[in-house]
């Protein structure tokens, strides 16, 4: 039983990493949004879009890589083999 639990243990660390930077990088890109519309309504237009392509580079990076095409397909595969 401790050597099917300790196998798993890996498994398990990498869907948290996946996970937690997929939630870290999506309050990053929220934040980043969230201040190109304050610089653009301040009246900075060359910052203000940057910032909004840096902001959707953390979106896609986040959610989409770190999240749905990392952590999800590890977590099905790990709560798959605890149902064994």
């Amino acid at each position: 039983m401790l050597e099917s639990v300790l196998e798993l243990l890996p498994e398990f660390f990498s869907v948290l990493f996946f996970a937690s930077g997929a939630a870290v990088l999506s309050t990053a890109g929220v934040y980043i949004e969230q201040l190109a519309f304050e610089t653009m309504a301040a009246g900075d237009t060359t910052l203000a879009l940057w910032l909004a392509v840096i902001g959707l580079m953390a979106f896609y990076f986040g959610p989409y890589l770190m999240g749905f095409t990392e952590a999800l397909p590890r977590g099905r595969r790990l709560l798959a083999r605890l149902g064994e």
